[in-house]
Formats: structure tokens, sequence, C-alpha cells
């Protein structure tokens, strides 16, 4: 039972290697093939030592020097290199059963293979490390900016409102007069644009008839809370983001698509109410495609159908719920949107984040580029360039830390710097594979060049017979 776990190409190289230890131990202990090097062997010095005793050294030294010549020279005809399946077949004929590093190695050239590995991994640590005098103050410098702009973060983010519900005073009531009138000049607009070239069609109706989406009627024989005036939360047609997908297929297909992507089939006459039908994503994405087929204007006229009522919804007192959260946690998207979070306030603090994590990467940038003009000529670029990305993932990390540190003190979520957070993520996510690649690219590097330096001493053991 081996203590390492393999994966098919590793087991077939195992095998591979066996089956060649396995031949090279045949003709070692050959005892014919041990006779001939024996016999050979003492010719050549009874042959020499007879050119000696004629005085014949200088020409048997001359000779020696042209075979060594002529072994140094290029190989007339080159061996053909055999295919890897042929030699996995010829391997798997010859070694039944699975192979594991203990049949090919003994316990004492694993354990040296381990302490191999363990001095290049040392060698790799002293030449990435953070230890000299100019790389800790590059990240002194690097935390010093990181950690100064998140303890300056809340002031100015505060300045912008940040984290701020709105009051629904400052809105609109739904059916606004200036609401619907716009809405309604944007309609007539879009289909005078299209009249001239497709005067008629069912296209006209999705313009101006209510979303079905925007209906509570019926829901309660369903056992459906959709929570009255904020029914806009329970229906995908109303996110911000879902809603281009599921409220422009309910505007086609006369349905309404819940929060729980339950659908339902909606009834117009005698009023617009959901119908105790449901009706599954498979058919409501059929459906949808059938009526763009059926008319090249129905698939524009929803999509701007659910645009402009997006928009009218917008600035409502009640506004739209923050994207994507009421489908996949519905509680906090309720208490959220219940206590005047929308849509608008999100994306407020979502740019002001946006900008915070832009003057990291700044930060990170120049940083960057400063520390790069530090390196050496004889270093590596690959392996400065690890130690300037530990720079940075150190210095976005201690401020990433300070800033959850102080919003847990305070107890104020607005003192979290988001932008910082979102940097460090970032760094996680692309300097750690980064830093695993060059490692795993030095560390083939240095077995490549030991493996080569014992393939040139056997070149020179052999040279010097």
């Amino acid at each position: 039972m081996s203590t390492f776990r393999y994966s098919k190409e590793e087991l077939e190289r195992n095998k591979v290697l066996k089956y060649n230890l396995d031949l090279s131990r045949q003709l070692q202990n050959d005892p014919a093939l041990a006779r001939t090097r024996s016999e050979t062997d003492a010719n050549i010095a009874a042959s020499e030592a007879l050119l000696a005793s004629l005085g014949r050294s200088s020409e048997t030294a001359a000779a020696a020097q042209a075979a060594k010549a002529a072994r140094e020279r290029p190989l007339e005809h080159q061996p053909q290199a055999r295919s890897w399946e042929s030699l996995v077949s010829e391997a798997e004929n010859a070694v039944p059963g699975e192979i594991v590093l203990e049949d090919i190695l003994s316990p004492e050239e694993i354990e040296a293979s381990f302490r191999e590995l363990d001095e290049i991994n040392a060698r790799f640590a002293q030449k990435t490390g953070i230890v000299n005098c100019t790389d800790l103050a590059f990240l002194a410098i690097a935390t010093a900016l990181q950690i100064t702009k998140t303890l300056l973060f809340p002031y100015v983010a505060k300045h912008f409102g940040y984290g701020e519900r709105f009051d629904p005073s400052q809105r609109l009531p739904h059916n606004d007069k200036s609401i619907e009138d716009a809405h309604r000049a944007a309609n007539d607009d879009f289909r005078d644009k299209n009249l001239n070239r497709h005067p008629t069609g069912y296209w006209i109706n999705l313009l101006y008839q209510t979303p079905p989406y925007d209906t509570t009627v019926g829901s309660p024989a369903l056992g459906i809370n959709m929570g009255g005036a904020y029914h806009r939360l329970y229906t995908l047609g109303h996110d911000p983001v879902l809603g281009w997908i599921f409220g422009t297929a309910n505007i086609l297909t006369d349905t309404i698509t819940l929060n729980t992507f339950q659908t339902f089939r909606v009834a117009r006459v005698p009023k617009l109410r959901i119908l105790p039908e449901p009706v599954s994503l498979w058919t409501l994405g059929t459906e949808s495609f059938d009526m763009i087929r059926e008319d090249p204007l129905n698939l524009p006229a929803a999509l701007f159908a659910q645009a402009q009522h997006l928009k009218s919804d917008r600035y409502t007192k009640v506004g739209l719920p923050v994207p994507l959260l009421a489908a996949f946690k519905e509680d906090s998207a309720a208490s959220l949107y219940k206590s005047q979070y929308d849509s608008l306030c999100f994306s407020r603090d979502a740019k002001i984040a946006g900008a915070s994590f832009a003057v990291s990467l700044v930060i990170d940038m120049i940083i960057g580029l400063v520390h790069g003009l530090f390196r050496q000529e004889e270093e590596d670029p690959a392996l400065y360039q690890v130690r300037t990305r530990k720079i940075l993932l150190i210095s976005s990390l201690l401020a990433s830390t300070s800033s959850v540190i102080r919003a847990g003190i305070t107890q104020n979520p607005r003192n979290l710097d988001l932008g910082t957070l979102l940097c460090s993520v970032a760094h996680l996510c692309t300097d750690l594979r980064f830093m695993a690649r060059i490692k795993r690219e030095f560390v083939e590097k240095e077995l490549d060049s030991r493996l080569q330096a014992e393939l040139d001493e056997i070149d020179r053991l052999y040279h010097n017979f």
C-alpha cells in the first residue's frame, strides 16, 4: 500500500520506470555479458602492456585520443525515439499490476528525494523572501498607504452618502402623472418609429399593456405572500438584473416568475390576475423563443417595455430591490428593501466601493512599478516579481484586516472599506496562483539542472574508458 496518491499518467510513468529498471538490472546481472566485459578489459590491458613493452606507447596514446574524438562526433545514425504509447503497452505486458514509488525506490532513496525537494524549496524561499532593506521599506510604504486609505475611506464615503437609505418623501408615487406621461411618450415614440415598416402586430400590445408580473391578484389563493406594496421584491421581473431575462420572457408569454423561480400563467380578463397554472422554466424559454420567431419586433418591443417599466419604478417611493439578492437570500433582501435601501442606494454604494478598489489598484501599480526599478541585472525577473507580489499582497491584507477590525470595534459596517477588501481578494486569487506557478517552474528547473549534471557525469565516466 503506497503512502502517495497517483494520477493515471503517473501510474503509467511508474510502470515504464519499473520496466526500465528491470531491464537495466538484467543487463547488469547477465553473466554472459559480465564475462564478455571482463575478457574484453583483460585483452585491452594485455594489448596495451605488449605495445608498451615494444616501445609503442606514443602510438597507443594517439589511438586513444583518436577514439575519444570519434566518440565526441555526432552520430551518423540517430536512434529513433519510440512513442510513449508503445512503451506503456510493452511495460504493461512485462510488469503486471499497479506500480508505486515504493516498488522503484528504496525508503532511503525516497527520503533523499524529499530532502532534495526541501533544499530546493528553501532556496526558492531564500530568493523570494522579503528580507532585505529595500523590500522591507517598500512593504512599509505600501502598507502605510493602504491603511491610510482605509482610515480615510469612511469620511470620504460619508460625504457621498455611502450606506444611507433613501427618504420616501423625496420620491414620487408609483402612479405619478409625470411618470405615466413620460412612459406613454416613450412608448409612442417607439411605436411611431416602427409603424412605417411594421404597421400591425402583437408587439404594439406588448408596449402598452401592463406587464404581467405587476399584479398580486390571485396570489393568496395559491398560498403565496407577495408582500403587498413590496411585491416588487418577490417577482423577478422587477429585479434590476434578472428582470432583463425573466421580465422580458414574462412580457412575451403573459406569465409571472417569482423570486423562487416558480412561474405561473397570468390572465387579463376580467382583470389582471395570477392563475393556478404552473409553467416550467423550459416551457417559459421555448414559448418565449416561439414568440420571438413569430414577429421580429416582439423581442425589441418586450425589451423596451421591460426597460420602461424598470425606469418608471426606479424613482418611486418603493423603488426597486437590490439586484439578485431576493432570489438567493430573501430575508436579507426583504430587510434592506423594507428599510428603504433599494437598487439606487446599492448602485451608489457600488460606485463608491468601485472607486475605492480603483484607488487601491493605483497604489499597487505605483508600488509595483517603482519596486521593479530596483531589480539588479543578475536577479531573475520572475523571482523578483514574486517578491513584488508578496509586498502588494501582504500590504493589502494588512489594510483589509485593519478595516475589518475597525468596523467590528465601532459596530458600523460603513467603516468597512469594501474596495480594499475586494483588492485583497483579487490578490489572493491571482498572486497566489502566480507564485505557485513560478515555484513549480523553479523546482522543475532545479531538478532538470541536477539531472543534467548527473548525465554529464555519466558521459565523463564513459569517455574515460
